[in-house]
């Protein structure tokens, strides 16, 4: 057998990806599965941007990018955020990654060294603690309350800061809870990180998919507008549906900047210009497109949150106001027995019994750090979130 490195054999696969195997192994036998397992939008890139990869590949856009990505795009990207925030910052405080996941890995490379700290709040998107971990630092989490709708502590958070502290990563509207965290415990936040030195890490992908009126903050607004010690996570992915088109970026202190790129020449090099040519025009584009989706995913929101308040045994407290997920608690399920005769007892017992039973792919809560939930994502069609309510009622009505 092949010996692996200890950062290998302690790295857990993701479980995301996992659920995703198990239903498709599961659809491949025969059996009809709904997927509310994805976190990818279910509508199609602007017609704008697809054209500018086809023009691209005719001008023969085959060599190399740079490392920081092509510079019309890092221009681009600046642009937006002084048109759109006021925030002072350039191209040069711009690095294009493959996907907010690899600007993110390449942070905590950047940032972190063995021994040192890093806060998380939790529920959290899942590569957030393996990523800190495969850096040899440690995640600390900070839990939010369910009842208060996952929004953060900032005493808590304040509480949680050692020494060792290195940054703390912000992600709002947040995956898995569709949290939108308020203005003003982001404020007392960034008064904790600016007093103790600390590098906020501001997970925004989501920042544009809020409903009911509500606004996500971008972090850089709220007093480091030069992005001196914050760091903003963004891609094409989910704003504009481009998930696998892999073009995320970061905006963040020049130093951070240039040892993330640094990083990015060792490892995957440059974006593919194609690419970069199709996240320009996105991005340059208008965003009309926007409101319609936005309000489709409302709806779908509503449709499923209705559906989920018929059935005893999951509950979710408060409604999320942003991304395209629910994060329903399922403990109300735990002591009742799945297909297997076993009793439930996690999040990950209760993910596999609907799926087996009603043909539901929801994620379990434990990847996320909260083990009495699943996520459940309405990034799917009204066709199939109306099915899944109904499974999922079936489901729940199988349990011993």
């Amino acid at each position: 057998m092949t010996r692996l490195s200890a950062r290998a054999r302690a790295v857990p696969a993701s479980p995301t990806f996992a659920i995703k195997a198990r239903a498709a192994a599961l659809a491949a036998s025969g059996r009809s599965i709904v997927d509310l397992s994805a976190g990818e939008p279910d509508f199609s890139p602007p017609a704008a941007a697809l054209d500018a990869a086809h023009a691209a590949i005719d001008a023969g856009a085959n060599n190399y990018a740079p490392v920081a990505g092509v510079q019309n795009l890092r221009e681009a990207v600046a642009a937006r955020y002084r048109g759109s925030f006021d925030l002072d910052v350039n191209a040069d405080r711009v690095v294009v990654t493959h996907g907010g996941k690899q600007g993110l890995y390449e942070l905590c490379q950047a940032l972190l060294d063995p021994g040192d700290e890093a806060i998380v709040l939790t529920p959290a998107w899942v590569s957030y603690l393996p990523q800190i971990g495969l850096a040899g630092a440690r995640a600390v989490c900070v839990p939010g309350d369910p009842v208060d709708g996952f929004q953060p502590d900032p005493d808590a958070i304040a509480a949680a800061v050692t020494e060792r502290t290195r940054c703390i990563f912000l992600n709002s509207p947040a995956n898995p809870t569709g949290t939108v965290i308020e203005r003003a415990r982001l404020e007392a936040i960034d008064a904790i990180a600016a007093e103790r030195g600390l590098v906020v890490i501001s997970d925004e992908i989501y920042r544009a998919i809020t409903f009911d009126g509500v606004e996500a903050v971008c972090h850089g607004t709220l007093g480091d507008r030069s992005l001196s010690r914050t760091v903003l996570v963004d891609a094409v992915s989910k704003t504009w549906a481009m998930t696998g088109w892999r073009v995320g970026f970061l905006l963040g202190p020049a130093d951070l900047m240039g040892a993330v790129t640094r990083l990015q020449s060792h490892s995957t090099s440059g974006v593919c210009r194609i690419n970069e040519a199709a996240a320009l025009a996105a991005i340059e584009g208008s965003m009309d497109f926007l409101e319609p989706v936005r309000a489709g995913l409302a709806a779908r929101r509503d449709t499923l949150v209705a559906g989920l308040a018929t059935i005893d045994g999951i509950d979710l407290p408060s409604v999320p106001q942003g991304a395209f997920y629910l994060f329903p608690r399922v403990d109300g399920l735990f002591g009742r027995r799945g297909p297997d005769g076993e009793e439930l007892t996690s999040g990950e017992d209760v993910a596999a019994a609907l799926l087996e039973l009603g043909g539901v792919a929801t994620v379990p809560g434990e990847g996320f750090g909260e083990p009495r939930c699943v996520r459940m994502s309405y990034a799917t069609t009204p066709a199939d979130i109306e099915s899944a309510v109904t499974r999922l009622g079936e489901a729940v009505a199988k349990l011993g």
